[in-house]
């Protein structure tokens, strides 16, 4: 065998041997990708508190299966805090630089089923929540600068039943699998936006709203209803629709724009709504307080 032939040899060899190690990284990061990375270590226990770096701007993402989290704040944090109220809770390594993450392990729950956490962060803070899977969102008399919403798969339901809340700005980028909304104007926001929502929806704005409120739903897919109250006064647009309009309870202004009780009577526009875009049927309904 000639030397040139020995050397043609060997550039195969190890050409086929780094094809197979390309081989198994690509099947290691599919399994990593398909069950949620290779975590080591104990679980949190229910009863854990974590501290959340960041001081009073708080990120962290929560990723699993019937989630339950309730957010509050509290004048006397300097920085938010985690308690894990339901066992087999992980730290996900996979958050984004600067974003505390956690994983609940699959079949962890606690009572009723759900994986409950609770977030408290300092007075007039900031929290940007990441969720991916089915989430249940409930507020605790709340003062935040702002809340966002980032990034949410699966449905989300945000529960604010009782008021007391004061958020400024609220922002849910998009939404992905439907999306439930109850008396948000319990957090007596000054602006409301929804980048996307995908799915059904029922978003339910009435509430204790004291402030002018500027609310804009950007894009929606899917059919739903949107729910305002016949005080303060308001004016909900319509800019352009593939689908229909039902409206009930509303006056109907000309050009898909419709006025509540409050505001047909000629009481001022305090809530502003606008729907940029919406493929589906949208059902307008002024609610009872």
């Amino acid at each position: 065998m000639t030397q040139l032939t020995r050397t043609k040899n060997r550039r195969a060899l190890t050409a086929f041997v780094i094809g197979l190690l390309i081989l198994a990284g690509s099947v290691i990061v599919n399994i990593v990708a398909r069950h949620g990375g290779i975590v080591a270590g104990e679980s949190y226990t229910a009863g854990t508190v974590l501290e959340v770096p960041g001081g009073s701007s708080v990120k962290m993402s929560v990723t699993g299966d019937n989630l339950e989290i309730t957010v509050g704040t509290s004048p006397s944090l300097s920085s938010g805090k985690i308690l894990v109220e339901s066992d087999g809770f992980r730290k996900d390594t996979r958050a984004k630089i600067g974003t505390y993450g956690l994983r609940a392990a699959v079949g962890s729950s606690g009572e009723g089923g759900a994986c409950r956490l609770t977030v408290v962060v300092p007075d007039n803070g900031t929290l940007t929540l990441t969720l991916v899977g089915d989430a249940h969102l409930v507020r605790d008399e709340t003062r935040l600068k702002e809340l966002v919403l980032a990034g949410v798969s699966s449905t989300l339901e945000m529960d604010a039943s009782d008021p007391g809340s004061v958020i400024d700005d609220v922002r849910i980028q998009s939404v992905t699998g439907g999306f439930s909304g109850q008396r948000l104007g319990n957090l007596d926001m000054e602006r409301l936006t929804v980048g996307s929502i995908t799915g059904t929806y029922d978003l339910d704005l009435s509430g204790s709203l004291r402030r002018h409120c500027d609310i804009s739903l950007q894009r929606i897919v899917g059919n739903g209803t949107v729910r305002i109250s016949g005080t303060p006064g308001a004016r909900l647009t319509v800019r352009n629709i593939v689908g229909g309009i039902v409206s009930s309870g509303l006056t109907d202004d000309g050009q898909k724009t419709f006025l509540n009780s409050s505001a047909a009577s000629g009481a001022e526009r305090q809530v502003i709504l606008e729907i940029g875009s919406v493929v589906g049927q949208i059902k307008l309904v002024e609610a009872q307080q």
